[in-house]
């Protein structure tokens, strides 16, 4: 059974439960799941699809809808807990929970922190995890058996996840996250990181790039061969490459996967090269090799401990998935995770080919930047205002809500303005409050009935003609923004070289 579990709001929302129960005439279960929203009831959270469309059911049986932020606790919020809170970090983090349940948030899907968002040593992990398992909110546990690439140290190398030294170190970090939590009936789930297999191509080259003889290496090797028949001929036409046969290349070989992997599948032209279809579709299989072997290891050795909540797996970026991987590894999840919704990569026909709904796990709707950010080419999901944010988290409440594949959104956000001194990753997110507390009041508002009007409409799921439509007019308005800030972007770096 699909085991996951959302969102009670606590004593502390209660106004929030009587708001959604005035919704609907009707009251809700202590998860905050709908009553008349029938499931099994099993003592945890997991999927079902009732009617028409997935649903999360509660530990007490009743569907429910997960709306969350990804990123609640933060290294960057160092302003916010000097200035809101006088350096205390425990008020900062239960004040958070406050007023993540009064901006209508129901779940925490991250956890009370990801570890990418936290590399700094500066924040107090063990006083949130004991704070939020006081807190009677369901929220997922990080397990990191991926690192986010911004968490790789200067010359560390991506895991061989075939190897017995990786599966060393699933069974540690399982045994350490995931067995003391087993029966707490308000663990979502498991899930391995954001950003998950990130520049994919340097996944598969890293493993490529293991000594003759390694584990991942000759498994990747072994499916080049089979997907050739063994013609060492027929593959150095594609590669341009002459060994002379495929032992030859396992043992004085090596082969490097390109850059425009991850760009074709985020929608840029095929490159027009003899070859170039052939070599895409080999880097699929071999990302899918290892994806597919992560998951396995990871689910066997959950299971072990942990026979009843939902297995999340890694969040990821809308393209690296492919449909062919999410079969690879529904098997192993309980739920599929791009972390955004996409124009390029659909999640719609991944659902119907596993028959396992979708959580979208890092939804950005934009952010507001300093001029001095904007003027850098890659500052990611930059829009012109917050207004502009307004506009995108309204859209996305109407969109996401109606979708009947989706059991629930995680979106990119913190609760505080964050500083951007640190590195590129740590751009100065904005956040609903600044540094000393006080709400973008809009923002707030508009998140806070948007919010609501996700609940009050996702039991009225439409139809994959009025899902297009939504989503058309959502990725129109995402790109007439882009295209601002596009040409403010030019202007910028026109007047820095005048």
């Amino acid at each position: 059974m699909r085991v996951l579990r959302l969102a009670k709001y606590g004593a502390i929302g209660l106004a929030l439960l009587l708001l959604a129960s005035t919704t609907y005439g009707q009251q809700l279960d202590r998860y905050g799941g709908f009553l008349d929203v029938k499931g099994q009831r099993t003592g945890f959270f997991h999927t079902e699809r009732i009617s028409d469309r997935w649903w999360l059911v509660t530990p007490d049986g009743h569907g429910f809808f997960g709306i969350g932020i990804s990123h609640p606790i933060t290294s960057m919020s160092e302003g916010a807990i000097t200035f809101a809170y006088g350096g205390s970090q425990e008020e900062w983090m239960r004040d958070g929970l406050r007023k993540m349940r009064e901006l209508g948030f129901n779940s925490v899907w991250s956890g009370p922190y990801s570890l990418e968002r936290i590399r700094f040593g500066n924040i107090d992990a063990g006083l949130a995890d004991k704070i939020y398992r006081e807190a009677e909110i369901p929220y997922a546990i990080h397990v990191p058996l991926i690192k986010h690439q911004v968490e790789l140290e200067p010359g560390e190398n991506r895991p061989d996840v075939f190897s017995a030294k990786y599966r060393q170190y699933v069974s540690e970090q399982v045994a350490k996250r995931v067995a003391p939590n087993r029966d707490n009936p308000w663990i979502l789930g498991y899930y391995y990181g954001y950003g998950s297999f990130m520049r994919e191509e340097l996944w598969i080259n890293q493993t490529l790039s293991y000594e003759p003889g390694s584990p991942g290496r000759e498994r990747l090797f072994d499916v080049l061969e089979q997907r050739y028949r063994g013609d060492i001929s027929r593959f150095n036409a594609v590669y341009r490459t002459s060994f002379a046969s495929f032992s030859d290349l396992r043992k004085n070989g090596s082969l490097t996967y390109p850059r425009w992997i991850s760009a074709v599948k985020a929608g840029e032209p095929l490159p027009a090269r003899a070859g170039s279809k052939n070599i895409l579709a080999d880097a699929e299989a071999l990302l899918g090799e290892i994806v597919e072997q992560l998951h396995k290891v990871s689910h066997d050795e959950i299971r072990k401990h942990d026979p009843n909540h939902m297995v999340l797996g890694s969040y990821v970026k809308h393209t690296t998935y492919p449909k062919g991987i999410w079969k690879r590894i529904a098997p192993y999840v309980d739920s599929l995770g791009p972390q955004d919704l996409s124009d390029v990569n659909p999640i719609k026909p991944s659902v119907a080919a596993t028959g396992v709904p979708a959580v979208l796990s890092d939804q950005e709707f934009g952010n507001v930047y300093p001029l001095v950010l904007q003027g850098r080419a890659g500052t990611p999901g930059a829009v012109p205002d917050h207004v502009d944010r307004l506009v995108l988290y309204d859209m996305l409440a109407g969109r996401i809500a109606r979708d009947p594949d989706f059991i629930g959104v995680s979106f990119c956000a913190v609760l505080y303005d964050q500083s951007h001194w640190r590195r590129a990753y740590d751009r100065g997110q904005p956040g609903f409050f600044n540094i000393d507390g006080e709400p973008n009041q809009s923002l707030v508002e508009t998140v806070r009935k948007a919010n609501q009007r996700i609940l009050d409409s996702v039991r009225e799921p439409l139809d994959e003609a009025g899902i297009a439509e939504l989503h058309r007019s959502y990725i129109e308005t995402k790109a007439a923004y882009r295209r601002v800030m596009e040409q403010r972007f030019a202007l910028l770096k026109k007047h820095a070289d005048e």
